[in-house]
């Protein structure tokens, strides 16, 4: 049994949940457990070559700074291409490229006729190869959706290049577009750094959002280490009320950076960049970011002689969830999307691209990778290519495409039971609604059962483990509760309450109170 607390808790000091989603990324919901822990869960990869590069203008393979979002009934994409294996080789050669869907599975490359590529304006290129009056290399984007733009700005482009013609590696430039399609420069330099800073750059998919929460701009950027260990990529926050006034990128906060738990041989090994950070749409007060872990290779590999690699090295990519997006849990650092085994299209490389979209039946979630054999650093020139394959660490089919994974709603973060059973208490918690609903996997042979308790832990008749009927034989993501077979909890709405839960062989995800 759980004694009850020595000091009476009040309706103003209970959680107020009202019929919010609430999922379970950290402790916030576990006033007091036995037997269970927080497990990470890994998306499933599908193998599919979702968007391949098959156009003249996406011969050189395309990026990782690439983002999907669904708008109304459509799944849209915006990905990078370059039409040059040499990615180093200059600012022309890439174009940002426009794809829908219906389902998010099978994908449709549009002829916009924006721009003639090469004698034809039957492509999909919306940016580059001067289409929006813009010339671009091996730089991407994000989109985010601005509620507080006019209508012929709704969509925001967050990137490096500019109508310049010039990628604009000083700062980070907005386009807007009314459709996704037509785009026009509108917020130059909107994050800047000091230039005067060698070796300083903003060379990242650079990521920025309105946070209706906290009804600021939010914008989270690299930002290089500069102080020992070595130089090293780093993942900084800042926020404005309006899209302006965001300070220097030295000026910004870290989120992420390498530290001691961090690979290191004889100096720093392990960089972060790419967060992909979001607002999670589903539930309340749930960020995620989904950084990519850079493996440098360094002098202590015996893998290379005397000539060796210039930055490069193997990525994939990681998970990371807060409450604030300030302060973040690491968990175990496992790979959320990791590299595929030797000689797979993957197997170097796993970068996810911005975004996270519903599946058509509110099961699942779905996520794109930039699935590659390439190292990081592979592309950077002839030199590097010979080096890293005469040490068994080339390219075996020279693939770059984004693959589609899987992952049901909600299903980042489980409270997990194993056979021997557990149970967890949340702290006072006051909802509305009229019913509880889990998202929730009881597997085979495992069960669950609820308990809704006074504020000081005290039994409340008709609702104790006893009176909950068990829920057996369920993996859903709306699971409603039952207590003697009736579900109507409306007579404890707006008081403070304990939930009690008992789990055995079971992977418990989020609630809410309907």
């Amino acid at each position: 049994m759980i004694a009850a607390m020595a000091v009476r808790v009040f309706a103003a000091d209970a959680l107020d949940i009202g019929n919010r989603r609430q999922l379970f990324i950290d402790h916030k919901f576990i006033a007091t457990s036995n037997n269970v822990r927080l497990v990470v869960h890994q998306p499933r990869k599908t193998g599919e070559k979702t968007i391949d590069h098959d156009r003249p203008w996406e011969q050189g393979g395309l990026g990782p700074y690439s983002c999907v979002m669904k708008d109304g009934d459509n799944y849209v994409m915006w990905y990078h291409a370059m039409d040059s294996k040499q990615w180093d080789g200059g600012h022309t050669n890439g174009s940002i490229c426009y794809a829908t869907s219906k389902d998010g599975i099978k994908w449709t490359k549009p002829n916009l006729g924006l721009i003639t590529y090469k004698g034809s304006k039957e492509n999909n290129i919306v940016l580059g190869h001067g289409a929006g009056g813009t010339l671009l290399g091996q730089d991407g984007m994000m989109v985010f959706i601005d509620p507080n733009a006019p209508a012929g700005e709704r969509f925001r482009m967050v990137c490096r290049f500019g109508n310049d013609n010039l990628e604009g590696i000083h700062s980070i430039n907005l386009f807007s577009s009314g459709d996704g399609i037509h785009w026009k420069s509108t917020h130059p330099a909107i994050v800047t750094y000091r230039p005067e800073t060698k070796g300083h750059h903003l060379d990242s998919q650079n990521v920025m959002f309105w946070d209706d929460a906290k009804k600021r701009y939010v914008a989270f950027v690299r930002r290089n280490i500069k102080d020992p260990p070595p130089q090293g990529r780093a993942i900084a926050r800042a926020e404005s009320d309006h899209l302006g006034d965001f300070p220097m990128v030295q000026d910004m906060q870290f989120v992420l950076k390498p530290d001691a738990p961090d690979a290191a041989h004889g100096g720093a090994v392990v960089d972060y960049y790419n967060s992909a950070a979001m607002r999670y749409p589903w539930a309340d007060d749930a960020y995620f970011m989904f950084p990519q872990a850079y493996y440098h290779y360094t002098p202590a590999l015996r893998d290379f002689g005397k000539a060796r690699p210039v930055n490069a090295g193997s990525l994939d990519t990681q998970f990371l969830a807060s409450r604030d997006g300030i302060n973040w849990e690491r968990y175990d650092r496992q790979p959320f999307i990791p590299i595929g085994m030797r000689g797979e299209p993957d197997c170097y490389s796993a970068r996810m691209i911005y975004g996270v979209v519903p599946d058509v039946s509110g099961r699942e979630m779905y996520f794109y990778y930039r699935a590659s054999d390439w190292l990081h650093g592979w592309d950077r020139n002839e030199s590097n290519k010979k080096i890293l394959t005469d040490a068994g660490l080339g390219a075996t089919q020279d693939v770059t495409f984004l693959s589609r994974v899987a992952l049901r709603r909600d299903g980042f973060v489980s409270v997990s039971a194993d056979y021997r059973g557990g149970e967890f208490t949340t702290p006072p918690l006051k909802f509305s609604g009229n019913s509880l609903k889990l998202n929730i996997n009881t597997t085979a042979t495992g069960w669950a059962r609820v308990a809704i308790q006074g504020a000081e832990g005290e039994p409340i008749s008709g609702f104790t483990l006893d009176d909950c009927d068990i829920i057996h034989t369920a993996n859903e993501i709306n699971h409603v509760v039952k207590w003697k077979r009736q579900t109507d909890v409306s007579s404890l709405a707006g008081k403070p309450v304990r939930l009690r839960v008992s789990l055995k062989n079971t992977e418990l995800y989020a609630f809410q109170f309907q």
